[in-house]
């Protein structure tokens, strides 16, 4: 019996070390690049198709502080916002086009500007299957010469399920997430089930509120999807000093 817990221990032990060097080699070594021409980028207000009006300035911070990691120099969103208000008169990201890149590269004295447009962020709660969404896209646009250097897009979903009920209802939403060939595409990180309708539901509702009082609103989701979207992220030539 002795034997048996030391053997379950040593095999605890070997399998805590295989994944923890698993996820050391997953986090990819960047290196600031001295021939990119974009060292200085401002982040954009984003297009925002969702009901939610507070997500897309969340999202977007969310996105500016991960920015800092790629070797680039941000221009804060706090002046980025004042000089598109004061000398544009641009306060939605769907008034961006009103203007061109050259211009807000002029305006805001960067090299690279950043836009996003956030498709979908909600959490649908039934109870039988609650599912929390966050999509986005985002491009990285040359101010000198309006070409667009980097784009990237996906959509993430976690959903919690009631029994027979609820997979069934996951399988009707998935079909028709398939058949509409949408350009973003999605992809589920998390599918769990809870044993009761009540279980579920009240769950879900208290988690919505909790997220609704610490202003972090889908976190879990919107990491995921920066995440994803920075993996094909060119670095930036700024050499930080340590």
């Amino acid at each position: 019996m002795r034997k048996n817990n030391i053997r379950y221990i040593l095999l605890s032990i070997s399998l805590i070390i295989i994944i923890s060097l698993s996820a050391c080699a997953m986090v990819p070594v960047r290196h600031a690049d001295p021939n990119n021409p974009i060292r200085t980028v401002a982040v954009l207000p984003m297009v925002n198709q969702t009901n939610d009006v507070e997500a897309p300035q969340y999202v977007r911070t969310e996105f500016d502080k991960k920015l800092l990691g790629y070797f680039y120099a941000n221009k804060p969103i706090k002046d980025t916002d004042q000089l598109l208000r004061d000398q544009m008169g641009v306060t939605l990201g769907a008034q961006l086009d009103m203007t061109t890149p050259q211009k807000l590269g002029e305006l805001l004295g960067v090299d690279g500007v950043i836009y996003g447009t956030l498709m979908n962020f909600d959490t649908q709660i039934t109870g039988f299957i609650n599912i929390k969404k966050a999509r986005a896209k985002f491009k990285l646009v040359n101010t000198k010469t309006g070409e667009t250097v980097w784009h990237n897009g996906i959509g993430i979903k976690s959903e919690t399920k009631t029994g027979g009920v609820g997979s069934a209802l996951s399988a009707v939403g998935a079909i028709k997430e398939a058949t509409q060939k949408e350009e973003i595409p999605w992809v589920t990180i998390e599918s769990k089930s809870e044993d009761s309708f009540g279980g579920a539901l009240l769950g879900a509702v208290a988690e919505k509120a909790v997220s609704k009082v610490l202003k972090a609103p889908l976190k879990v989701e919107t990491n995921e999807m920066l995440n994803r979207i920075f993996f094909t992220l060119p670095v930036g030539p700024v050499v930080r000093s340590k």
